[in-house]
């Protein structure tokens, strides 16, 4: 009788989640429109109507201009702040969700990270997985000081991430057994 795999056969993909996709793209179009707005209103639009009145005779007009100082100054601060953030968010989120994560054998290839050998891995950091689907791998070479990276399922797609992160714990888990059944014989 054989052994099943321990391992499924294939490659796990998790690439950019949809969701996380067209939000970035909902708040970059809502913040840039804003800014836009705001750079209308605080520069053309509101002087020009603060402009009208004042052109208008004393009985005609009411006793104060349509819009304050105030509320000029914070439309162009918006309007001088709002796009730029826009597109430095837009940047960094979609920086953040390049390319895809990737468990092709024992060897995982994440964006930023040179690809990372499952006996590389020395530690799976779940404290925040259950609330915020964060996952912290440590690894390295033995002897070194270890590097980390996170793995993410609101930025990728949660079940292939799942996947990924059940086989590395998968694997820290044989490996301690490996590690304490070689003690215990080594103790006997």
């Amino acid at each position: 009788m054989t052994q099943p795999a321990a391992d499924p056969p294939g490659d796990i993909v998790a690439r950019v989640d949809f969701q996380f996709r067209w939000r970035t793209w909902a708040l970059f179009l809502l913040m840039f429109g804003a800014g836009l707005f705001s750079i209308k209103d605080g520069f053309f639009t509101y002087p020009k109507d603060n402009a009208a009145w004042a052109s208008q005779p004393r009985a005609d007009r009411a006793p104060k201009p349509p819009h304050d100082p105030g509320s000029i100054l914070f439309n162009e601060v918006l309007g001088l702040l709002l796009p730029p953030a826009a597109i430095l968010i837009g940047a960094w989120r979609a920086y953040r969700s390049r390319g895809e994560y990737r468990l092709a054998g024992n060897t995982l290839i994440i964006p930023g990270h040179a690809p990372v050998t499952m006996d590389q891995i020395h530690s799976l950091d779940l404290v925040q997985w259950d609330r915020k689907g964060i996952a912290a791998v440590e690894y390295g070479p033995p002897g070194a000081k270890p590097a980390s990276l996170r793995l993410n399922d609101m930025i990728y797609e949660r079940k292939p991430t799942d996947q990924i992160v059940d086989r590395i714990e998968k694997h820290l888990e044989a490996q301690d057994a490996a590690t304490t059944g070689a003690r215990s014989k080594s103790g006997e």
